[in-house]
This record gives structure tokens, sequence and C-alpha cells, in this order.
């Protein structure tokens, strides 16, 4: 009996929890938290507050692994603010996501559109980040299609985050220099790692064509973070919403064989301000409702283009285009 109370129990489909499992995972979470967590001494006061929580007595009602991970995460983000520290079920595990395939060969997951808008204006639209050898070849294809553009959009109000290397990259076509720095990352021991744009040998990068980055309140991590750099350093606008606020980025931890911690293991830190948008978010230059946020950056894109422009058939044509866009 004792070891049936002590493991998960499946019962018609449902799993449910023993006191040995809340208390393995919740202990599991608290040492993970404090041995990975980039803030030393806040690792160590929110791993023993959990422990505090626990003997307390306060998870031990909860009927279900998903509650459990749950009200972790929730007791996390109330004791650091912190919107990547997550408990997770781990995959595989009843009622837990479908496994997802990590693969070292070339993939267009998360890229979802890539055109070129009336008046010559590119857009490119990515729901995620994924590691630079599966987002290389997708990525310079996208490039390529959006060359001959005027100027660019980069949509990122559905973008997840994900690898800051492959953030690092994208933001090498924006920039002529190679080797520019754009941003580190310091874990616990304070040894910072360094990202800046592509050395040579990068092709298609223009510094001077305008940049239009849209946001919204699901922007997230390495999405948001695309649009803090480039504003940082006043190389795009950015046209939607407040995005979500969750800068540090981090990693998956297992507890045990039912859950895993998402813990924030470094601090992401501009080059140029030595500042994040942790908490905050990043705050438009325009503000306006996600959903408007492409019609307006396309609207405001031509109107770039016009100023300056000689009259004549291309500025007349432009203009015809921006109004019809404007009279949606």
């Amino acid at each position: 009996m004792r070891l049936l109370f002590a493991a998960i129990l499946v019962v018609a489909g449902l799993q449910t929890l023993g006191p040995g499992v809340i208390d393995s995972t919740v202990r599991g979470a608290a040492d993970a938290f404090a041995a990975n967590y980039f803030d030393v001494p806040l690792g160590a006061r929110v791993s023993t507050e959990l422990k505090r929580r626990l003997e307390a007595g306060q998870y031990a009602s909860l009927p279900t692994p998903q509650a459990l991970a749950a009200r972790l995460t929730g007791d996390l983000f109330e004791l650091t603010h912190d919107k990547h520290v997550a408990v997770q079920i781990r995959r595989g595990v009843t009622g837990a996501p479908g496994p997802v395939q990590r693969r070292d060969v070339p993939t267009t997951d998360g890229f979802r559109r890539t055109e070129i808008l009336p008046a010559n204006i590119a857009l490119l639209d990515m729901a995620f980040f994924m590691r630079p050898v599966e987002h290389r070849d997708a990525r310079e294809a996208a490039m390529k299609i959006l060359q001959p553009a005027d100027a660019l959009i980069l949509d990122m109000r559905q973008n997840g985050g994900g690898s800051p290397g492959t953030v690092a990259l994208l933001l090498s076509y924006l920039f002529d220099e190679p080797g520019r720095a754009l941003f580190e990352i310091r874990p616990r021991d304070g040894t910072a790692q360094m990202y800046a744009t592509e050395s040579p040998g990068l092709s298609m990068r223009n510094g001077t064509r305008a940049v239009y980055v849209l946001t919204s309140k699901q922007s997230f991590s390495g999405g948001e973070g695309l649009a803090f750099i480039l504003q940082d350093v006043k190389r795009a606008q950015v046209i939607g919403e407040v995005t979500a606020g969750a800068a540090n980025p981090g990693r998956g931890y297992p507890i045990n064989d039912t859950f895993e911690i998402t813990v924030s293991n470094g601090q992401l830190l501009t080059s140029l301000s030595h500042r994040n948008w942790e908490g905050t978010g990043v705050a438009p230059d325009i503000a306006v409702p996600a959903a408007d946020a492409l019609r307006v950056a396309h609207v405001r894109a031509i109107d770039d283009l016009l100023a300056g422009m000689p009259a004549g058939s291309k500025r007349d044509d432009l203009v015809r285009i921006r109004d019809r866009i404007r009279g949606r």
C-alpha cells in the first residue's frame, strides 16, 4: 500500500499523486532551482521557501501531476516574477504534450509567412527560433526571397522565442558590419557568452533598409528580444503591443520520472545599453492593437519610402497602394 501511495497512480487514465511523489517533486524542484538559477542569492531563497511550503502542507492536497505543476509554477512566479521559470510534466507521461523531435537537420518549422507585399515591402513572419543548424537553410532561403524589397517587416506577434544563436543570425542580415556586438548572456558564474553579427561571408546583408517589427502581448523571449535589440540601437521601429516581458533564457532540468523544471540560467543584456526587457516587456514605438499592426506597419513603410521621393509614376503608384491599404 505504501508503494502505491508513494508513486503516481493511474486510474481510468487519470493520474493522481501520492505524498512521496509530491515530496520528491517539490524538493527536487527546489534543489534544481537553487543549483541553476542565474541569480544565486535569489535561487537559494526561493529553494528554501518552496521547502518551507512543502513542510507546511501547502502541496499535500493537490490531486494530479497537472495540479502540482501548475501550483509550483505559480509559486515560482510569485517568488521571482520570472516568466521563463516553470514546472512541467515530462513529455511521454500521460497528460503531457506529445514528443518534440530534436534534430540536427534543416527544417522550415516556425516560418509562417515569407512574401513580398504590395509596394515591394518584405514580410517575414516567424513563430519560433530553432537552433542555427536547424534554421540556417530556411533563414537563408527566406532572406533570398525578401532581398529585393525596399523595406522589411518582421512579424514577431506569435513568436515564442527559442535559440539566441538563431536570433543573432537573423539580426546579422540587418547590419553591414560583421562581428558587431549584439547581446550577451551572463550565467551564474558571471562568464558572459557574447553574441555578434555573423562573420564575413554572410551574403544579403542590408544595414540601411528600413525595418519594422510587429509585436503583441504573446511575443515572448527571443521574439520580443529581437524587437528590443533593434529598438535599442534605433535600427527598427516597433509596432504593436507591449510584449510579455520574459528576457532571462533558460533550459529544462529533470526532477524525476514525471516532472521537469525550466530554470533561467542566464541573464541577457544588450551590448549597447546593457539592459533587457525582463518584467517590463518591449514598449512599441507605435502602439496599436496586434491585429492592426501589420496594416499600420505596411502604411508606415510606404510613407517612409515616399518621404523625399520625387514626383513621378513610382510615387503615384505608392500613394495609390497606401491609400488602398488605409481604406481596408
